[in-house]
């Protein structure tokens, strides 16, 4: 068991970091380019509805900061345990 120490808990994290890597087969820069995309899609899609339903004060574009944001709040619902 890892100590308490900021290094054992940074050596604890790493050790899960690798464990969901063998799980999944990928690695951290394919799940976060995933994040991203799942992210774009999400924002794409409510671009689209907003444009089919004109009656709604809808955003009908998004921004890169959009994007990025909507990953994070993703990422964070994933890693919360």
């Amino acid at each position: 068991m890892a100590s308490q120490t900021p290094d054992g808990q940074m050596a604890a994290i790493n050790e899960e970091i690798q464990a969901a890597m063998a799980r999944t087969g990928r690695n951290p820069y394919q799940m976060r380019f995933e994040l991203l995309h799942l992210a774009k899609d999400i924002l794409e899609t409510n671009a689209h509805m907003a444009r089919d339903d004109k009656a709604q004060d809808r955003k009908t574009f998004y921004t890169t900061a959009e994007v990025i944001s909507t990953a994070k709040e993703l990422n964070a619902f994933i890693s919360n345990r």
